[in-house]
């Protein structure tokens, strides 16, 4: 039981300006049995809810939606309260200035930008604070002629962020762009940024990846240049073949070096672009690869890397779910293998001297269930093999341990039935499974005492009910007072042949009678019967009446 009351502690002032948004008061609170929280500002209802044990927090929002500021400066008194499930309660207080707009608007200056010639992506960004915004103008005054002064954007102004983009100006000029914004109160900044454009005269400025050596018939691997220049033109990758062996590998898994020409390079991010040649399917050889990069001016720069495919000279390495043991009569059992190999041939898969699968491997895993085993141990090989005759093999054991599990009898009853006064019929019904199924299923039952050893019972079989599981059997009839024992017998379909032996249980035979016929239904049938005495009487003596005449 919780014997202390809930913790809470919270701002004791908070002050925004008039029309200024996102204002919210959080308060710090706990109980290990958290009930609900209310709010109240001034008195009145403002806000209540579960509360879950951490933060509350009030949404100074309504204040505007509400229509609670009506005079300026104005102060609400908050006070928040949580509760826990004890019905103990703490409070925080909260006192909240709302203030006139009396500032102009804040603008975060922004750096000067100075950009080559060519480039894209340059913006100017003004970060800009304004409870009430009204208006902006970005204006521009430049050394160049022929933008000497232009008005770049103007119009309503929400109270966002502005962002300018200056790109596609011409070089050698410099260019000062100014905002001014002002909000409803009549209030108003300014801010200015210098945009100077220099002429390209750097070069392409390309990466130096490192050298790649991999294996033949490997794939994924690539060469990967990033580059950039303000005027990118075209690029060429070119292959220098040191050393190649076309003939060697699977005929056609493999080609030679292709180069590579783009006539017009273009690219969509403002820092460049990645180059990426695939290396996949290279003949055996070692081959130096240039990758040369121009701009609209012809200034040049390349880099070589250098690219090794070795032979393949490693068998497969196999890698396996390893041995699995599981007990007879359970499913969902698995075993896969897998292998790294750059030139995957064939596979064959035994289980013991018994091919199970082989054919074509193309570097797949391959799957098997090994469900419904009998009960012993069981090794599966499987060898893979690659192009070059080279080989491995991995063998899993899988192990099937005898059903250690009794059949499972349970709701084991006795149903009586009257069949004459004093005596009942009893009927006995359980249910019965087991995993591997149930191949005997047996009722014994006797009157005296078990635990003697002149006991006598009788068996009896006990056949399937309407319900899955379920089976019955017939114990005959029995005088009321009767004690009958009785247990139930069953013996499962495993290797093992377990047999599951309930404990002796009685059933006393109760008496039983029929319920009463109604005496109303006796008269009915009373009536009925001297009528039908009084309408054969008629009939007989009509009868002899024509007999006579």
């Amino acid at each position: 039981m919780d014997l202390a009351a809930p913790t809470i502690t919270g701002p004791s002032t908070y002050e925004f300006e008039n029309g200024s948004v996102g204002h919210v008061l959080t308060y710090t609170a706990s109980d290990p049995e958290p009930d609900r929280y209310i709010v109240e500002r001034d008195g009145e209802h403002y806000d209540s809810g579960l509360w879950e044990g951490g933060e509350v927090k009030v949404y100074l929002v309504w204040l505007y939606t509400q229509h609670l500021i009506d005079t300026l400066p104005k102060d609400f008194e908050f006070n928040v309260t949580v509760t826990n499930k004890d019905g103990e309660a703490s409070s925080a207080f909260t006192t909240v200035h709302v203030i006139a707009d009396v500032r102009a608007p804040i603008i975060v200056q922004p750096e000067n930008i100075t950009y080559e010639q060519g480039s894209f992506g340059n913006n100017i960004r003004w970060n800009i604070t304004e409870s009430n915004p009204d208006f902006y103008n970005v204006s521009r005054t430049s050394n160049d002629p022929t933008a000497n002064f232009t008005v770049v954007e103007s119009g309503d102004w929400d109270g966002s962020n502005l962002t300018i983009n200056v790109d596609g100006l011409n070089e050698s000029r410099w260019y000062f762009y100014t905002l001014f914004v002002n909000d409803t109160l009549g209030y108003n900044s300014t801010s200015s940024v210098n945009v100077t454009v220099v002429p390209d005269l750097t070069f392409p400025v390309v990466t130096s990846p490192d050298d790649v050596s991999f294996e033949f018939g490997d794939e994924g691997f690539e060469v990967v240049w990033h580059a950039y220049d303000s005027n990118p033109k075209n690029y060429t990758v070119t292959g220098l073949i040191l050393f190649n062996d076309t003939s060697y590998g699977p005929p056609g898994d493999s080609h030679p070096w292709v180069n590579i020409t783009v006539t017009d390079w273009t690219f969509t991010d403002p820092k460049g672009q990645d180059i990426v040649v695939t290396l996949d399917g290279l003949h055996l050889g070692n081959y130096t690869l240039t990758l040369s990069v121009y701009d609209d001016y012809d200034r040049l720069t390349t880099d070589s890397v250098n690219v090794t495919v070795y032979p393949d000279v490693r068998a497969p390495v196999i890698v396996s779910t390893g041995d699995v043991t599981y007990e007879e009569g359970y499913t969902g059992y698995s075993i896969e293998w897998g292998a790294e190999e750059s030139n995957p041939v064939t596979f064959n898969l035994t289980r013991g001297s018994e091919i199970l699968a082989n054919g074509t491997w193309s570097g797949e895993n391959y799957t098997i269930s090994v469900d419904h085993l009998p009960v012993g141990v069981f090794f599966y090989n499987m060898t893979y093999v690659d192009y070059f005759n080279q080989s491995a093999s991995e063998v899993i054991s899988v192990e099937v341990t005898p059903d250690a599990h009794l059949p499972v009898i349970s709701q084991v009853t006795v149903v009586q039935a009257m069949t004459a006064l004093g005596m009942n019929n009893l009927t006995v019904q359980a249910y019965v499974w087991d995993l591997n199924n149930v191949t005997r299923i047996q009722v014994q039952w006797g009157v005296g005492n078990p635990d003697e050893s002149g006991f006598q019972f009788d068996t009896k079989d006990m056949v399937p009910n309407v319900i899955e599981n379920f089976f019955t059997a017939d114990l005959g009839q029995y005088v009321s007072g009767t004690v009958v024992w009785y247990r139930i017998v069953a013996e499962d379909n495993s290797s093992v042949a377990n047999v599951h032996v309930t404990a002796w249980q009685n059933v006393t035979v109760t008496v039983q009678a029929y319920v009463g016929t109604p005496s109303v239904f006796y008269a009915i049938v009373g009536a009925l019967g001297g009528l039908s005495l009084v309408v054969v009487l008629a009939l007989y003596f009509k009868t002899q009446t024509r007999g006579r005449r």
